[in-house]
């Protein structure tokens, strides 16, 4: 997947979220009694447009608030914590000013935990209300205030709300991170990011048909960054899973659809295998008996690597794999600190150089470059070397996924070898087996011959 390049002005050595550092951090240094006094209310919003069996359409506001965005006050057998969500449904005119107020909906919700633990959890309190609308183009403003300290927050989420009035209607596609298809109830994942640690993820949806129909449903998953290029669907069908993914489309699958009449819900599950780190947009295709196409949907959605916390814990190990990213001075310099705490500053201040969002919580280009360290451990480790040192770990670290690989088996004229292509680079890298899985680039990364 096209992603940032890793390369430092270091060559190739010769050869043929801070929350874990923060806790690192505090350990050393003397901390009040625990109490809930720093945090930070946020919350996640999302509309989904979906059909009504009138033929009207309604607009879903879903609302996810961690537990670690509220204030909660000490309670007789427990704690507690309140809010308000208050959606305002705006109309857009043609020229996308605001064109007035066509709906307001406020709710309340209460939470009680038994423990302060419950309090600082990843558990979150989600709800949803529904508001009908009419065709046409909204913005919906989502705001929260936490009741014990006051302060509101806010996301603003535009929304089109399409005609509903055909033969055969959709909705939004919801990602789901659970879903029991005997009893309809289903946890939503709202905001749509997606753990490498899930197996799976579903995808729900609701089709509203005036009367019964054989339809055919194609589901795609598409690099977002090479949406504008995609081949079409059938040309897609026709190529191979690898040639796929060559042309950023890592997930397809097609299969028949029997809808009846009235209001029915759908879902597939997509395994996560296969999807890198990075942004997508799930497509959902109805076809006609005739091939002719009579609803389309497009949700994007975003795979995340969580596995930051225990990859940077090891902080020695931490910073010797800095090596792609980082001049050597600036290793020496940060491994070399008078103290553990000094040497975790430093370490934290050279990401935070390079965070591409620094007002946000994450840092995603640290997020993207320990997340190739992970990969090449586990793809490419041999007997005597960690994934990360070797060759093709150092290329897939700097470089990423490679667009195209060939793989040349042995025979009797050569050794088998690989050759990784970036034709978004404009660069190739040979690897050629000296024994065992023992593979080794033919020429560095800095040499001109590696350059297409």
């Amino acid at each position: 997947m096209p992603s940032p390049d890793f390369a430092s002005t270091e060559p190739m050595r010769a050869r043929y979220s801070w929350p874990v550092l923060g806790l690192l951090l505090a350990l050393l240094m003397v901390v009040p009694a625990r109490a809930q006094t720093a945090y930070e209310p946020a919350f996640t919003a999302e509309v989904v447009v979906a059909p009504q069996e009138d033929g009207s359409s309604r607009l879903d506001v879903y609302a996810d608030v961690p537990y670690q965005s509220l204030r909660f006050l000490a309670r007789t057998g427990g704690f507690e914590a309140s809010y308000v969500v208050t959606a305002e449904v705006q109309r857009l005119a043609d020229d996308g000013t605001v064109a007035g107020l066509v709906a307001s909906r406020t709710w309340t919700r209460d939470v009680t935990v038994a423990s302060y633990d419950e309090t600082t959890s990843a558990t979150a309190d989600r709800s949803v209300q529904a508001i009908t609308a009419e065709p046409g183009r909204y913005v919906v403003e989502v705001t929260l205030e936490d009741g014990a300290s006051g302060r509101t927050f806010g996301h603003e989420i535009g929304a089109v709300v399409r005609d509903m009035s055909g033969a055969v209607v959709m909705s939004d596609p919801l990602l789901l991170d659970a879903y029991d298809a005997d009893s309809g109830r289903f946890e939503p994942n709202i905001g749509g990011t997606i753990s490498t640690e899930q197996e799976a993820f579903t995808v729900y949806y609701e089709l509203f048909a005036n009367a019964s129909a054989d339809l055919r449903v194609t589901y795609a998953v598409t690099d977002r960054s090479r949406l504008g290029d995609r081949p079409s669907f059938s040309a897609l069908l026709g190529l191979a899973p690898r040639q796929r993914e060559d042309v950023g489309v890592p997930f397809l699958t097609t299969e028949e659809l029997e809808v009846p009449a009235g209001l029915t819900p759908a879902a597939l599950r997509i395994p996560t295998e296969g999807l890198q780190v990075g942004d997508y947009a799930l497509t959902i295709r109805l076809e006609d008996e005739a091939g002719d196409v009579v609803a389309e949907a497009e949700r994007p959605f975003t795979i995340r690597w969580m596995g930051l916390d225990a990859q940077i814990a090891d902080l020695d190990q931490a910073i010797a794999q800095l090596r792609y990213v980082a001049k050597d001075r600036e290793i020496n310099a940060i491994r070399n600190a008078p103290s553990y705490e000094e040497k975790a500053r430093l370490f934290q201040e050279f990401w935070e150089r390079r965070d591409p969002t620094p007002s946000t919580s994450r840092n995603e280009q640290m997020e993207a470059y320990y997340y190739r360290v992970a990969y090449a451990n586990q793809r490419y480790s041999r007997l005597r070397d960690a994934g990360w040192i070797t060759d093709r770990g150092e290329v897939y670290i700097r470089f990423g996924e490679p667009d195209h690989v060939e793989d040349r088996p042995f025979n009797y004229s050569t050794q088998p070898y690989q050759v990784w292509f970036y034709y978004r680079h404009g660069r190739q890298f040979i690897f050629v087996d000296e024994g065992v899985g023992d593979y080794q680039l033919l020429v560095p990364i800095w040499d001109e011959r590696t350059r297409l």
